[in-house]
């Protein structure tokens, strides 16, 4: 028994002797292979960038025309109604002017720049639709 077992260990350091611990089973890339997959990524990253602009220059649009709406409601709402609601255009307008001026500056920025401000650009979005809306239905 013992035997066996001196024999079996024998056997394991000669098999881990024979293996190259840095080389993996990993796949060789051709250099040409490298860049096509830096391209892909590149690629991938380009069009979820301009998929994130398309989608949130709608959002910037439809605020506008929520904006719209909100200024021909306060044209009819009585005078005291009135200063209120337009004080608070105002106030739309300039988050929406600083919104504006956020897109144009993702939209020039290179395709990883505008991962790190996605989510907040959408919050504020979010955020400043709300606030039309209420200001809209009160």
């Amino acid at each position: 028994m013992k035997n066996i077992r001196y024999s079996l260990l024998a056997f394991c350091f000669l098999v881990l002797s024979g293996c190259d611990r840095n080389e993996m089973n990993v796949p060789k890339l051709k250099p040409s292979d490298e860049k096509s997959a830096s391209t892909n990524t590149a690629e991938k990253d380009r069009e979820q960038k301009n998929a994130f602009l398309k989608v949130t220059r709608e959002e910037l649009d439809r605020l506008q025309q929520e904006l719209d709406t909100l200024k021909a409601k306060a044209a009819s709402a009585s005078e005291t109604a009135k200063a209120k609601i337009e004080s608070e255009i105002q106030e739309f307008q300039k988050q929406q002017q600083n919104l504006e001026a956020k897109w144009n500056t993702f939209k020039e920025e290179g395709s990883n720049a505008w991962r790190a401000v996605e989510k907040s650009f959408r919050e504020s979005i979010e955020t400043l639709r709300n606030a039309i809306r209420k200001v809209s239905t009160n």
